[in-house]
């Protein structure tokens, strides 16, 4: 008990000897400043105080805003007034009508004033701390602390709506400091140019379409794998030339003028499954006039036997090996043909050197090959033959099977039913 006693009364007399201490100092005065004494307790110390933390809360904010404001990319802020949220909306409109009136003079104008509140807050602290050393560290901690890390980091994070709720005071201020930080950014225009916001080119919009697959793969609105491969084969599509993905002579089914069109040759063309064939003279098997279209054969009599040069024969346009996949593409959506003939001699009567069709661009535009139900055709890239005809055929005369019972049965119910 008497140790605790000692213990507590020890405590006490500490407390009161710094009780003392702080008031003998609270007491001293700290400057005489035109012939009055500025101690903590006077008034002049706290107005001089209230004057500090503003200047530090604005140079603080102006800090942040020359970080916050100057990071918004001004492509990045269209993007969110056509598809943000109602808020991005908002906010993206208020920067951006900031920003239009001149990035160079905003930033003039935050910069400038950033400098005229640094400048002035040792003047102040020296008012206080009576200059030496201590206005010195005071001064570059608070800018420092206060003026430069906390609210470059906050801006940097959330930039876009303290920009927005900001805007028309750093509207105000560019036009108070219109004299000078106007015609410094017009110089800044002049020498550097003006800023209007990142534009990518083709190859920079996959590396991006690609890098928000990979980082934001978990996300719901997340590209998928298919889309980023389409996006990018789009992008690539009009440096592209058609000879890239043109089928060769060599793998493409022709006919020739004199060939004899009766059921053989007719059951070949519908075993290839081709809805489209190109037509060549019999003395040049380069040297096509035109293209026959399957489907011309449905009304056609197999016994009449006719030379392919009698049956009604589409036109076969024709291209170099350098038109670019756009190109042919947009030929394509006119609707006048499907096939074009690659050709050396676009034009001429030598020269093929393969076929392109609409399916073939369409493939190359979603990355992999389009197999219908009666395709048997060689991948032209991998040079694998994809055979599935068979298969169908198989499962065809299983399904031809399986109909014949089911009218087999049918036609005995309806006899029994009669009887």
């Amino acid at each position: 008990n008497v140790s605790f006693i000692l213990q507590s009364m020890l405590k006490i007399s500490t407390v009161s000897v710094l009780l003392l201490l702080l008031r003998n100092i609270l007491a001293q005065p700290i400057i005489v400043l035109d012939n009055e004494v500025i101690t903590y307790q006077s008034a002049m110390f706290y107005e001089r105080l209230v004057i500090i933390v503003i200047l530090v809360l604005l140079g603080g904010v102006f800090a942040g805003l020359t970080i916050g404001l100057m990071g918004l990319d001004q492509t990045n802020l269209h993007v969110m007034v056509e598809s943000g949220s109602a808020s991005e909306k908002e906010n993206a409109k208020k920067v951006l009508a900031l920003l239009e009136r001149g990035k160079h003079w905003v930033l003039v104008t935050l910069l400038l004033s950033n400098v005229i509140i640094n400048e002035t807050l040792p003047i102040i602290l020296h008012d206080v701390l009576g200059g030496g050393w201590q206005a010195v560290v005071t001064s570059t901690a608070l800018i420092v602390i206060f003026g430069e890390v906390i609210p470059q980091s906050i801006c940097v994070r959330h930039g876009l709506a303290i920009g927005a709720k900001t805007a028309w005071m750093v509207l105000v201020l560019m036009y108070i400091m219109y004299p000078i930080a106007y015609p410094t950014a017009l110089l800044l225009d002049f020498f550097l140019g003006e800023s209007h916001g990142t534009v990518y080119k083709k190859a920079g919009l996959k590396s991006l379409v690609s890098l928000h697959q990979a980082v934001h793969a978990s996300d719901v609105d997340a590209l998928t794998s298919d889309e980023v491969t389409i996006i990018g084969a789009v992008l690539d599509l009009k440096s592209k030339p058609v000879s890239f993905i043109m089928t060769p002579m060599d793998d493409v089914f022709t006919l020739s003028t004199d060939d004899i069109m009766d059921e053989a040759l007719v059951d070949k063309i519908l075993t290839a499954g081709y809805s489209r064939i190109p037509v060549h003279t019999p003395e040049d098997k380069n040297n096509f006039i035109g293209m026959l279209l399957t489907k011309r054969l449905i009304t056609y009599d197999p016994e009449d036997a006719l030379p392919t040069k009698q049956l009604p024969l589409s036109a076969l346009p024709e291209t170099g090996p350098d038109t670019s996949c756009l190109d042919i593409l947009n030929f394509f959506q006119e609707g006048k043909s499907h096939m074009a003939l690659v050709s050396d001699d676009p034009g001429g009567e030598s020269g093929a050197l393969g076929v392109i069709t609409l399916e073939d661009v369409i493939e190359e535009l979603i990355g992999e090959e389009i197999i219908d139900e009666t395709d048997v055709y060689v991948d032209v890239r991998n040079k694998i033959r994809v055979v599935r005809r068979q298969m169908l055929s198989k499962r065809n005369t299983h399904l031809t099977a399986n109909k014949k019972k089911e009218m087999k049965q049918e036609k005995l119910s309806k006899s029994y039913g009669a009887v």
